[in-house]
């Protein structure tokens, strides 16, 4: 499992999963609504990981996972993260939320430089200034520019994610089959709840082939195992390496939404998305750097959002 085979079948495996999550959100939106979906999404992912556990050779009846930890991903990670993202994909195209999602890594950086001091250099700054142009152009000029609201939820989303990044980065040495699933889990009864009684659930609709199968594709593929296959590359690549399917996820989130998903983006929304991701880009230049010389650098994963901040000197231990 060690071979270079197998690291780059899991690499491709992680960017292709989570390169179609964005859609399958879009499609699952059809039977539930926002809170609800991502609500039952974890619910199930969380149980799917529990079942995993005693396959892995984890004994996670003898395992106490920190609770301050398993609280703030759900509430950062789970809960804040996926509820937002969901409600952005109600009014923006599955693609443009991904693209814009992406602007991940400066809300990392962000956070690092008040949290664990570190300082955001030059290319950082200019990759940030290329992102929010770009996000600008999306949502105050495109074709999108009505919608503003959700672009500010899908920033939300990930400035969210970023802070369960950085925090995360802290414990790096827990084990994720025993935290992963009761934070899943409590942040998805805790949506799932409000949903059902604030959102109402249309069982007809819920039931439907494609929603349905899209909410179980999230729940075991988009969830549980791609957080799996994302701590097992952890152990095994550097940190600019995996960073880079911050670059390569957004792509296919774009392409699979207009081939599959039949969403189409003006020129307008188009230059945005790749300013974000030519921004983005530019500002893991900085991380690969960081990475050779020894510095924490953030790894992104976009719509996962479930990707640690590991000192590149350890080994790390989180999915």
């Amino acid at each position: 499992m060690n071979s270079r085979l197998a690291i780059v079948a899991a690499y491709a495996a992680c960017v292709l999963i989570w390169g179609t999550t964005w859609l399958g959100i879009k499609i699952s939106l059809g039977g539930f609504a926002p809170v609800t979906g991502a609500g039952f999404r974890f619910i199930l992912a969380g149980l799917f990981l529990y079942a995993l556990a005693p396959a892995m050779g984890v004994d996670v009846r003898r395992i106490k996972p920190p609770l301050h930890l398993v609280l703030v991903l759900a509430l950062t990670m789970f809960g804040l993260n996926y509820a937002l993202t969901y409600l952005a994909e109600t009014h923006l195209a599955s693609g443009l939320v991904a693209v814009i999602f992406g602007t991940l890594p400066f809300f990392v950086f962000a956070f690092a430089h008040y949290m664990v001091h570190e300082r955001a250099d030059r290319r950082t700054i200019v990759g940030a200034l290329l992102a929010l142009g770009g996000v600008a152009t999306i949502s105050l000029v495109g074709d999108v520019r009505a919608d503003v609201l959700y672009v500010l939820a899908t920033l939300g989303a990930s400035a969210s994610s970023a802070y369960a990044n950085v925090y995360l980065k802290r414990y790096a040495e827990a084990e994720p089959l025993a935290t992963l699933p009761p934070a899943m889990l409590l942040a998805g009864v805790v949506m799932a709840t409000y949903g059902v009684v604030f959102e109402g659930l249309d069982l007809h609709r819920a039931l439907a082939p494609a929603p349905l199968l899209s909410l179980a594709y999230l729940a075991v593929f988009g969830s549980a195992i791609a957080f799996y296959l994302n701590h097992w590359l952890l152990q095994r690549i550097d940190s600019g390496r995996m960073g880079l399917s911050a670059l390569m996820i957004p792509v296919l989130a774009v392409i699979v939404g207009a081939i599959f998903g039949h969403e189409v983006f003006g020129v307008r929304d188009l230059i945005g998305a790749l300013l974000v991701i030519v921004g983005v880009w530019v500002s893991l230049q900085r991380g690969r750097t960081a990475s050779q010389a020894g510095v924490v650098t953030p790894i992104v994963a976009p719509e996962a959002a479930s990707v640690t901040v590991p000192e590149p000197v350890m080994a790390p231990t989180r999915a």
